[in-house]
């Protein structure tokens, strides 16, 4: 078989794999190593988290979260009494696979891996950090671990009932011999590996001058590793790794929705926040810069702000009976257009909007806009099919209704064959490049080498949703900030997390390539939506350096924004919590983090104890006083 190339199945097919369902459960916070990048040193140590717990995160992760994969992780999951009972009760609940990660210490005891996959354990990955004994054993400060990871490793690829697979932590310390340490584990059986970037919490924070590297110094032995994902006989995936260095490597760019997972074991952080205001404990922008849910958090401290200021365009509610809402009167947050999805226009009439209200409308439909059907409010009509600019950009539209034109291979094409038309309705009309969750849709859906497109059409047409190296000759424009009922909790009125972090995968997920630092708006570019990035690469992105648009970019750009945005790597402010939505009270209450809810007793056991020896030795001085027994000196 020869050598497997980037193609598009190839990618949905990673996709679909990321994307199976899975669910993180923590037993334990404790360790039999003490890695020198290890991510929960900032969390209670040697926390055995009670059985009854584990076992309703288990639940949680089938019956809420409806997961086919659980991974039962810590700290190192293997040292909880009941691990062997946790793997037996995922598989009973419906479990379709059980996964572990593990430093594999216990496992090079035969009779302890056969417990373990009798109960029920299918996949195991291996953390291996160095070829030697003397790099692994370094960067996990436990001697004797090379050794016994080596021989668990050895183990279980020899056993065909259980899938290996290996991770490295990608460090200073060893990423010059990567090579070295993926060539060792090949050697020994393993075809799979994940390859995470070191990232700036816990110990590999306080570590960082021993740890942070730039993967720019090293893109030659990087490359090498990566580009064995071109081997059919191996599987390599990247955790976390910089999307600007994997150009020409764009397959290996971890699947969005691992975001998902990154947001979910800092929930309890991420809820203080969204609902008392508490930033996250580890908002600092020195460990931000090297954040992998840096995005995330800049997506989440704008939601705040927008709320926080009023300055939303759209209240989206969907289609009729979707929102679990009343429509408030006024629209939430600022908003002055109520978004719908109607079958007909004629529907609009029925929900019911509050007065001085304007429209955002989705439809299938290719009727005429009829005069009065969406008030006199300014309105915007989004059309993603040709067959709808055919009939709204031919008909003499109310003067407060603009057509949001979606960019998509039919649209493209109909504007190119109707120029005239377009210049027809100058003013009345514009272009955005939607965002698609999944990179299958954007395949579907995403113009072929978007730049051609607008070089073609030669328009001075307001633009949204693309870079500027993308769109010349435009005029950039921001996109309409929609909200979206769904983000909301119908029992409490607040952001929900999950959905947040959805809705940050779906829309504000974007990223850039190394080449773009030499661009002249780099500081005021986002880059490209990470699925067209997934699907179409890198490679569409050209950085702006000299000449007429680049100038013309500039000036557009520096006039939208004489400051650049901020994010919250480069120092933004943090929000207040925003209040919650008309007719919920403001949250009394934030649910605490379990950990910190265990630190916290075993704090407080800690003083009683001190308060009863004080107690102790005061009451026994006091008889030894009244004794006369005279005191005794060590």
């Amino acid at each position: 078989m020869g050598a497997r190339q980037r193609s598009a199945d190839y990618m949905l097919w990673r996709e679909e794999v990321a994307n199976r369902s899975k669910h993180w459960v923590r037993a334990v916070t404790a360790c039999n190593s003490r890695c020198t990048f290890c991510l929960d040193t900032d969390t209670p140590r040697n926390v055995y988290l009670p059985e009854e717990e584990v076992k309703a995160e288990l639940r949680r992760g089938r019956e809420e979260l409806n997961a086919w994969k659980v991974i039962i992780s810590g700290g190192e999951a293997s040292l909880h009494p009941k691990f062997f009972e946790f793997l037996k009760y995922a598989k009973e609940i419906g479990y379709g696979r059980v996964q572990t990660v593990t430093n594999g210490y216990m496992y090079g005891d035969k009779d302890f891996y056969d417990k373990a996959i009798d109960a029920g354990l299918e996949e195991i990955t291996y953390s291996l950090h160095g070829h030697t004994a003397e790099l692994h054993d370094r960067l996990t400060q436990t001697p004797g671990a090379f050794k016994r990871i080596m021989k668990s490793i050895i183990r279980s690829v020899r056993d065909p009932r259980v899938i290996v697979s290996v991770d490295t932590v990608i460090n200073k310390q060893n990423v010059a011999v990567l090579d070295k340490i993926m060539e060792l584990a090949i050697s020994v059986g393993v075809t799979e590996f994940d390859l995470l970037h070191v990232i700036p919490q816990a110990a590999a924070f306080e570590n960082r001058d021993e740890l942070f590297y730039d993967p720019a110094d090293y893109l030659p032995v990087l490359r090498k590793v990566f580009e064995l994902t071109r081997h059919p006989r191996f599987v390599i995936w990247t955790n976390r790794f910089p999307v600007p260095f994997l150009e020409d490597l764009e397959d290996l760019i971890q699947d969005p929705h691992k975001m998902l997972d990154e947001v979910n074991g800092r929930r309890f952080h991420v809820r203080k926040y969204l609902d008392v205001g508490e930033p996250l404990n580890c908002r600092e922008p020195e460990r931000c810069t090297h954040c992998f849910i840096e995005p995330f958090c800049t997506t989440m401290e704008r939601t705040m702000a927008a709320m926080n200021a009023e300055s939303w365009n759209v209240w989206w509610i969907g289609s009729k009976g979707e929102t679990e809402f009343e429509i408030p009167a006024p629209l939430p947050y600022g908003a002055t257009m109520l978004g719908v999805e109607v079958e007909t226009l004629g529907e609009l009439a029925s929900f019911g909007a509050p007065a001085d209200t304007g429209w955002y409308i989705r439809t299938p439909s290719t009727e005429a806009l009829s005069a009065g059907v969406v008030g006199s409010e300014p309105s915007v009509l989004v059309a993603d099919q040709a067959e709808q600019l055919d009939v709204w950009l031919n008909q003499p539209l109310p003067k407060n209704v603009l057509i949001e034109i979606s960019l998509n291979t039919k649209t493209a094409a109909w504007m190119l064959e109707n120029r005239a038309t377009l210049e027809a309705n100058d003013g009345r009309v514009r272009i955005n490049q939607p965002t698609h969750e999944h990179m299958k849709v954007a395949v579907e859906n995403d113009v072929r080498d978007p730049r051609a497109f607008f070089e073609e059409l030669k328009l001075n047409i307001p633009t949204s949703g693309l870079p500027a190296c993308i769109v010349p000759g435009t005029t950039l424009i921001e996109g309409t900030q929609v909200l979206k009922s769904s983000l909301f909790d119908g029992s409490t009125g607040r952001v929900k997390i999950r959905d947040l972090a959805s809705y940050h995968v779906a829309e504000h997920y974007r990223s850039k390539s190394v080449r773009c630092r030499d661009c002249v708006v780099n500081d005021r570019c986002e880059g490209q939506h990470i699925n067209m990035i997934r699907d179409q690469g890198l490679k569409l992105l050209t950085p702006l350096t000299t000449g007429e648009w680049a100038t013309e970019a500039e000036r557009q750009l520096k006039e939208r924004w004489p400051v650049p945005p901020r994010r919250i790597g480069v120092g933004m402010d943090k929000q207040d919590a925003p209040v919650s939505l008309p007719g919920f009270d403001q949250p009394s209450e934030v649910v605490e983090d379990p950990l910190a809810v265990i630190e916290r007793k075993r704090a407080e056991r800690k003083e009683r104890m001190k308060a009863r020896a004080a107690r102790s030795a005061a009451a026994k001085k006091k008889k030894d006083g009244e004794s006369g027994v005279p005191p005794t000196h060590a």
